[in-house]
């Protein structure tokens, strides 16, 4: 993007055919290819620069290398030993009009370092961004094609024929060289051009996936027609800036048609996302976006001593006629970290239903127990009730908090002496509240179970199991842009599906008894897929989730009877070691609901192993009427914790 364009009214008559065309982190490194909008000082080593000079407001970033910041991560020219490839006045095919003969066109980036890297870092994050330099070289040569069609007609009437010939050539030769371009061109031919560089880019991208790359940042190319060096050319040929935004949707359109079902693309919308900003400045910072903040032709020169204004740096939106200042890049940046956010914090909505699923199993235990202490002829009925507050705490995360609430109602007897049967239906709640970008969603839950307990002796057998469905409401991710903050939201439904079996055995009497218990419990949380509704530049997808939990736990229980004021009083308590044999680090694939592309990085890491511990009080106010209430809490895990709190009431019939 380095040479302005040198369009005349011929280049409207491309729009025809140009429409018709189509952080610590989870990367270990970045690597970048593209254009002027990624160069970190390609181009002014190339030119003999003595510092790292960039295409935006000095000594300002790109917006790669801010992400590249966010992580941790070093990024730096290649021309300085560095990963990042791309330089100013690149094309994806065909570099800018008289761009220096040291720029590599984005395929030979590309081409070259897959040469040699013929394998790929999976672990590594990689950017392409380009296409605006392929546009402005050949909406050039349409322009200057037309040019040379007007001086050739004067200067050649009434000339024979050889001789208008060769001074047709040197026309033709002069405005070439004057235009910085090797050919002329028709707008048909320019707009197969443009269109073809589209799918070359997503050519290159679909090598570099080939070759076991798993994160690739793709920006959609911006929208050339809103820049202010688009307005200064559409004052002088009216139509010159429609043009431009066309020919940059035309540019995307062949990009996305040709991303469409590849996985390991980070899509950006930049061309909505600018459009976006456009029509809202104040709200992103943004004093002014129409005219450059540097004073300087060029902002690869453009340093805090060229400004317009001390703050132009932060308050305008572009440092010359089209390249963004160090503000916009940073707006940019931010757009791709809430990307690779959501990716990671998506998966807690498949961990908070294990919670209301470990509250229920506690309160048709608790039943279970006390049946053991105080068997009954009759069969009761029970409803419980319970609350359990969740933190999780683990780098993707950061701290975030469920509430969750529910209710179980069920029914047991027994069908003969040692052995109760009974069934439950349990309706729950939950709502995270969270410092993060998943900030907030609630999750209801209902579903029913069938449960068994044999009694033989000391020794005792219970199994469970059932499944429901789940809600989600209000799914709100909460993303800074600047001084911006922007909510995205969405909603879906799931399922669960839970078993268990515990076995133990008592030793001691009915005053006070205690025994060895073990239990194993499957686990399988499903949340479909959704996305969210806004429509605009962040609004993304998320497939498809399947949480599994295969859980094994070992402890020790004990129980005790004594008589207090006319009731029956028996003391519980329980300590457990748990490990989660399927517990580990997921990704949930997402894109945007606006280009092609998909990706998904890892992120919460759930316990595998951790403690348990329940203690609280049964009691019995007469042979038909009993309640209980109880405490439960799991401890000493990396990832998680919880403390709960259940209260029942069984009325005998």
């Amino acid at each position: 993007m380095l040479r302005g364009l040198k369009a005349t009214s011929a280049l409207v008559g491309m729009i025809a055919l140009a429409g018709a065309a189509q952080a610590a982190g989870p990367f270990n490194g970045v690597t970048a290819f593209g254009d002027s909008l990624s160069d970190s000082g390609n181009y002014a080593a190339g030119l003999g620069l003595p510092a790292p000079l960039r295409f935006t407001t000095n000594p300002g970033h790109t917006a790669i290398e801010d992400v590249a910041s966010f992580y941790g991560l070093p990024l730096s020219a290649s021309a300085t030993g560095g990963t990042n490839y791309a330089v100013g006045s690149a094309g994806v095919v065909t570099n800018g009009p008289a761009a220096p003969a040291f720029v590599q066109t984005e395929t030979q980036q590309i081409t070259s370092y897959l040469a040699a890297n013929p394998r790929l870092d999976p672990n590594r994050l990689y950017s392409v961004f380009g296409g605006a330099n392929d546009i402005f070289y050949h909406a050039t040569s349409v322009g200057a094609a037309a040019t040379a069609a007007q001086l050739i007609a004067g200067a050649t009437a009434g000339l024979p024929a050889q001789q208008a010939a060769a001074v047709a050539a040197q026309i033709t030769a002069a405005v070439q060289q004057q235009a910085g371009v090797s050919a002329l061109e028709t707008p048909a031919q320019a707009g197969l051009a443009i269109n073809m560089a589209g799918v070359q880019e997503a050519r290159l991208i679909g090598q570099m996936l080939d070759a076991g790359a798993r994160y690739v940042v793709v920006f959609a190319l911006p929208d050339i027609g809103r820049t202010p060096q688009a307005a200064a050319q559409d004052a002088a040929a009216p139509g010159t800036a429609a043009a431009l935004t066309q020919l940059s949707t035309a540019f995307n359109q062949a990009l996305d048609s040709n991303l469409s079902g590849r996985t390991g693309i980070i899509p950006v919308n930049t061309f909505a996302f600018l459009n976006e900003v456009l029509a809202s400045p104040s709200q992103y910072g943004f004093a002014n976006t129409t005219t450059p903040a540097c004073t300087t032709s060029s902002s690869l020169t453009c340093t805090p001593a060229t400004l317009v204004s001390a703050n132009a740096a932060s308050d305008y939106l572009f440092a010359d006629g089209v390249h963004p200042t160090t503000a916009a890049h940073a707006l940019f940046a931010q757009v791709v970290e809430s990307e690779i956010t959501a990716s990671q914090q998506a998966g807690l909505l498949a961990e908070q239903p294990l919670v209301t699923l470990e509250s229920e199993r506690n309160a048709v235990s608790q039943q279970l127990l006390f049946e053991q202490m105080t068997p009954s002829p009759h069969a009761r009925v029970f409803v419980s009730g319970g609350f359990a507050h969740e933190n999780f705490r683990r780098e993707a995360i950061r701290p975030a908090d469920h509430d969750n609430w529910l209710v179980t109602g069920g029914v047991l007897g027994t069908l003969m002496p040692g052995l109760t049967v009974g069934a439950e239906l349990t309706a729950g709640t939950s709502h995270q509240n969270a410092d993060t970008q998943l900030s907030h969603f609630r999750t209801g839950t209902l579903m029913g179970t069938v449960f068994a307990q044999v009694a033989l002796g000391h020794a005792y057998l219970s199994a469970e199991g059932g499944g429901g469905k789940l809600w989600y409401h209000d799914i709100r991710r909460t993303i800074a842009i600047g001084p911006a903050t922007r909510i995205e939201t969405g909603s879906t439904h799931g399922g669960v599906i839970s078993a268990n079996a515990t076995a133990g055995y008592w030793f001691g009497g009915d005053a006070l008894r205690f025994g060895p218990f073990a239990r194993g419990i499957f686990e399988r949380v499903t949340v479909n897929r959704y996305s969210e509704g806004s429509g605009d530049s962040t609004a993304m997808v998320f497939e498809g989730q399947n949480r599994k939990s295969l859980i094994g736990e070992a402890g020790l229980r004990l129980q005790g009877t004594m008589p207090a004021a006319g009731a029956t009083i028996h003391p519980y308590a329980e300590i457990a070691y748990a490990h989660d044999g399927d517990a580990h680090q997921r990704a949930v694939q997402v894109g945007l609901t606006t280009m092609n592309g998909e990706f998904a990085v890892p992120g919460y890491v759930p316990d595998r192993n951790w403690g348990e511990a329940q203690a609280g009080l049964s009691m019995n106010f007469s042979p038909r009427l009993s309640a209980s209430i109880g405490y439960q809490g799991r401890f000493a895990g990396h990832s998680s914790a919880y403390n709960g709190a259940n209260a029942s009431l069984a009325v005998a019939f």
